[in-house]
């Protein structure tokens, strides 16, 4: 097939503008699939992390208990695809100066003065990312529901350098689907309100005769989703772009915190459906984008994190963490949706949710909250209840590390492995 090119182990369409990369398709010729083996299951890793952490009365499930924590209420459509993991942690003490070691295990803090610069280790997402992301075109996205600070990164390279996320999900949209096609002349498609897609029409046209019906489902799905994110940003620079007198400087802002990380997370499933990379992380940082709560807008959620126990704000912590979760669930209906050769996207992938911070009212960095969703651990609707203090977090790592194909014993502080508990 002359239209359709295979160029690191991905296929694409080629327009006048450039290229666009495909999902993989089962009906490609042999010439090209033959030499192309990507039904070997492709593993991914997709890391989301809250600055905040959870709100622990309402997240860590109780032995013995059938009572469903708040926080995980929106999540229970996959009740059996994910397991709460309660009582590890990294055994350190920082607070918020500590939260960045989440995904790390170490906290390296180097006082200068009476300040505290924080120092950090390769996080897990990176040191997988050199493995899984070897034949894509991206070894990694970081990207955040809102713009956050440097001392609040999830992601860091193996030379302790934060890899700060991308909150602007135009950018984003850019880096995947622009970027491989002539940026004038899609940008300058987009400014006229005409889709990126329709640069390379004629191939897709070329190629829906040349595939079977499944991959043209699968193709036409895929486009879709392509368009409706296109909608959804052209929405936002509206909004954006619209005169609006009196507003107050907070309303000045393309979307809402959760409005922005579901794009995000509809970002994420196209990237990782068209192989551009297979590891992403996602930041929830503490303020930026507004929250709406109740009718109102918030800048931020800082202060009902800090709620000394007051009923009333921790009423509204737990109503903004919901909202963190049900996006959260959305995301993994979105990749149960998308076939992945012989499974889904959610198979395919392994989910890890938590925090460095086990309790932002304290800040205490103990008990930290931890969901694993997919990746092809035994689940079974239940959850993994730790004594607290007893197993680092690091353990966990290891057990996904190798459940990724990745032949590793241990990582940063860890002991040992949960592979009798997930694996």
């Amino acid at each position: 097939m002359s239209n359709v090119v295979e160029i690191n182990r991905r296929q694409f369409l080629r327009g006048a503008g450039g290229l666009m990369a495909l999902p993989f398709l089962n009906s490609l010729p042999l010439s090209v699939a033959a030499s192309n083996p990507i039904s070997q299951a492709r593993k991914r890793l997709v890391t989301v992390g809250t600055f905040l952490g959870m709100y622990p009365g309402e997240w860590h499930p109780e032995k013995g208990s059938n009572r469903i924590p708040k926080l995980l209420e929106p999540l229970m459509p996959h009740r059996n695809d994910f397991t709460v993991v309660s009582g590890v942690d990294h055994g350190i003490n920082g607070g918020h100066k500590g939260t960045p070691s989440f995904l790390s295990g170490v906290y390296k803090p180097e006082y200068i003065g009476e300040s505290i610069m924080v120092r950090n280790d390769i996080t897990l997402d990176q040191l997988a990312a050199k493995h899984l992301s070897r034949d894509s075109r991206y070894h990694s996205l970081q990207l955040g529901a809102s713009e956050g600070k440097p001392t609040q990164t999830l992601s860091w390279d193996e030379n302790g350098v934060p890899l700060l996320p991308e909150p602007d999900p135009m950018v984003v949209f850019k880096k995947l689907f622009v970027n491989d096609l002539n940026p004038e002349a899609a940008n300058r498609a987009m400014q006229l309100k005409r889709s990126v897609l329709d640069m390379v029409a004629e191939d897709a046209k070329s190629l829906q005769n040349e595939i079977g019906y499944e991959d043209r489902e699968k193709v036409d799905s895929y486009f879709s989703s392509i368009r409706d994110v296109e909608k959804r940003i052209e929405r936002q620079q509206q909004w954006v772009n619209t005169p609006k007198p009196g507003a107050p400087p907070l309303m000045d802002r393309p979307t809402t915190f959760h409005g922005n990380l579901d794009l995000m997370f509809e970002l994420t499933a196209l990237a990782l459906q068209h192989d551009s990379t297979r590891v992403v992380s996602i930041e929830l940082p503490a303020g930026g984008l507004p929250i709406i709560l109740g009718g109102e807008q918030l800048s931020g959620y800082h202060g009902q994190s800090h709620h000394g126990k007051d009923p009333k704000v921790v009423e509204e912590l737990v109503k903004i963490e919901q909202m963190h979760t049900a996006s959260l669930s959305k995301f993994l209906s979105r990749l149960k949706e998308i076939q992945d050769d012989d499974a889904t996207l959610f198979d395919r992938s392994q989910v890890l949710f938590g925090s460095g911070l086990g309790n932002g009212s304290s800040h205490s960095n103990r008990n930290l909250p931890v969901l694993l969703a997919g990746g092809d651990f035994k689940h079974g609707g239940q959850d993994v209840i730790f004594n607290e203090g007893e197993v680092p977090l690091s353990n966990v790592f290891v057990t996904m590390l190798q459940k990724l194909g990745i032949e590793i014993d241990a990582f940063a502080t860890s002991t040992g492995n949960v592979n009798s508990e997930l694996a």
